[in-house]
């Protein structure tokens, strides 16, 4: 009867050490993030028409999401251009795209272009209201969470919310860095960033109002697949844009140890696609954004060999085609100290480039009119902005209502 009893008691102590095992690897799961229920990749067919020069170069300096008031191009190779509306509630004045006063906020329309005797059409154009100011997105190094801010000119910032968290992590890692914006092509935004040092995966949310974000989810961005071995170690700095020409999300991002810039294909930010080489400057680069003005694709990034003190400077690049055809760099760095994370806000007569000169623990800014003629002109001085420790911003454009619907929340005047 001991010995039952003696037995019984060993089995029970197992079955509660088993159980509380397990107990014990639910709760290291779900501190530490499931990053294994990322959405994984998956093969997303894009295919692009065979058109002539002139449908390419028009479809290609179109914009996927145009402001109101925007002035179309009238010329191409000594061809007048006469535009029309093919369909939606807007109509062309002198030359400039504006909305009929009973548009919709997010009103898509399709743009006609008459050269001679050709008639091209152009859909998957979203006509936004007038440009307001921009919304800024950014991370510090003691909070790596997201933060707000924004501007009307570029050079004057106001914070928001004090400065404090708006937006934690509740999977993966928890650690928000790079945070950027992207258009949903049908009115409201999604939210990208970086989870961290060594992970595949991107962090992604929906909103409709920078106050409300929800469906956080993981993309696994890094992956091998039978056409590319990758390390399947970072994701650093995502950023991306709507492609109206293929009806495609394009993610792009950065990873030293695969030594260059990937991007990536989605439907709905709810997939993604595998991985494609982005760009090879035959040593390492992160932190890549791309400037698009009209026609032509540029791009600015980070040199990451080592020695830092040597290299890790910003440097420009060129596309003659779109924005996979980037082949041409300017090695004369930009920046004359460590720096990263550089974003650009476009001011439409001239172009504001902000970076983080990391090692001095200071945020600064460059302006250019023409990106290809090597312009850049410190003017650091003239920003004003109380906030501190800015790291790896991102901006986007945004329009009177789409303020408004973040602005009593966040105590704008």
């Amino acid at each position: 009867m001991v010995l039952y009893f003696f037995c019984l008691s060993c089995y029970n102590m197992a079955v509660i050490g088993d159980m509380m095992i397990k107990i014990l690897l639910i709760l290291i799961l779900l501190l530490t993030g499931c990053t294994q229920d990322s959405i994984q990749p998956t093969e997303i067919s894009v295919e692009k028409k065979e058109v002539d020069s002139t449908y390419q170069y028009l479809d290609q300096y179109l914009d996927s999401f145009i402001f109101n008031g925007t002035q179309l191009t009238t010329r191409y190779e000594d061809k007048d251009i006469t535009w029309e509306i093919a369909d939606g509630k807007a109509t062309i004045i002198d030359g400039k795209l504006l909305k009929q006063e009973d548009a919709a906020e997010y009103e898509h329309i399709i743009l006609k272009a008459l050269i001679d005797d050709q008639q091209y059409e152009f859909a998957n154009i979203c006509l936004l209201d007038d440009l307001h100011g921009y919304l800024i997105t950014y991370f510090s190094n003691d909070d790596e969470s997201l933060k707000l801010a924004y501007t009307y000119d570029g050079l004057l910032w106001f914070e928001l919310n004090d400065q404090q968290s708006v937006l934690k992590p509740t999977i993966g890692t928890r650690s928000l860095r790079d945070p950027s914006v992207i258009r949903n092509k049908n009115g409201g935004f999604y939210l990208l960033a970086t989870q961290g040092y060594d992970t595949d995966s991107i962090y992604v949310w929906d909103t409709q109002d920078f106050v409300e974000f929800t469906n956080e989810r993981l993309l696994q961005v890094n992956a091998s697949s039978s056409d590319l071995s990758m390390s399947e170690e970072q994701a650093w700095a995502p950023e991306g844009f709507y492609d109206r020409i293929i009806d495609k999300y394009v993610i792009y991002w950065s990873s030293p140890t695969d030594n260059g810039m990937y991007y990536n294909y989605s439907n709905d930010l709810n997939d993604i696609s595998y991985p494609k080489l982005l760009l090879d400057t035959g040593f390492p680069v992160i932190d890549g954004t791309i400037y698009k003005d009209g026609y032509e694709y540029n791009i600015v990034l980070k040199d990451e060999r080592e020695p830092m003190e040597e290299y890790s400077r910003l440097f420009v690049g060129y596309s003659d085609t779109d924005y996979l055809g980037f082949d041409k760099f300017n090695m004369d760095y930009i920046t004359g100290h460590q720096s990263e994370g550089p974003f650009i806000i476009d001011r439409g007569y001239s172009c504001i480039l902000y970076y983080d000169d990391y090692t001095r623990m200071q945020f600064k800014a460059l302006w250019f009119q023409n990106f290809r003629e090597h312009d850049f002109a410190d003017i650091s001085h003239e920003m004003v902005s109380s906030i501190t420790n800015v790291k790896h911003g991102s901006a986007i454009a945004l329009t009177y209502k789409e303020f408004e619907r973040f602005s009593d929340i966040y105590e704008i005047d």
